[in-house]
């Protein structure tokens, strides 16, 4: 059973870890290395962006969603909107970990971004945009 946490659950020594898991299933920062990551995580706060979900299947990280702005380059070290590896995830994690995302956005007060999370989710359940379930973590 794949669990869906936010990164303001973790504990401080899995926090200090999670830049090196990250690394082990292909996410890399735009810009700084896993020390300028760590402290753009760190700037998570409840009810507003950034947050930070991330997807655990028996305590292994396998899949995260990045809610950063509804501007680009608001961060150098994610300057994006959102990113997520919600593409290499089963479908039904996929699709709860991006309904989840829409909800936290929604919380956030960032409308655009969960309609774009919502576009999304539609496309992955249609089966648009994602691997096949066989070829996902």
């Amino acid at each position: 059973m794949d669990e869906i946490i936010n990164y303001l659950q973790l504990s401080k020594k899995e926090r200090r870890h999670l830049p090196a898991q990250l690394s082990a299933i292909g996410f890399c920062p735009a810009h700084g290395g896993y020390l300028s990551l760590r402290r753009a995580l760190e700037r998570s706060r409840p009810g507003t962006l950034p947050q930070f979900l991330l997807v655990r299947r028996s305590g292994v990280l396998i899949g995260y969603l990045f809610l950063i702005a509804e501007r680009e380059n608001a961060s150098r070290v994610l300057p994006w909107w959102c990113v997520n590896n919600a593409d290499e995830l089963p479908r039904s994690t996929s699709l709860e970990l991006l309904r989840q995302g829409e909800a936290l956005c929604r919380d956030c007060g960032a409308h655009q971004l969960a309609q774009r999370l919502a576009l999304q989710a539609q496309r992955n359940g249609q089966g648009l945009d994602r691997r096949p379930d066989v070829q996902s973590r």
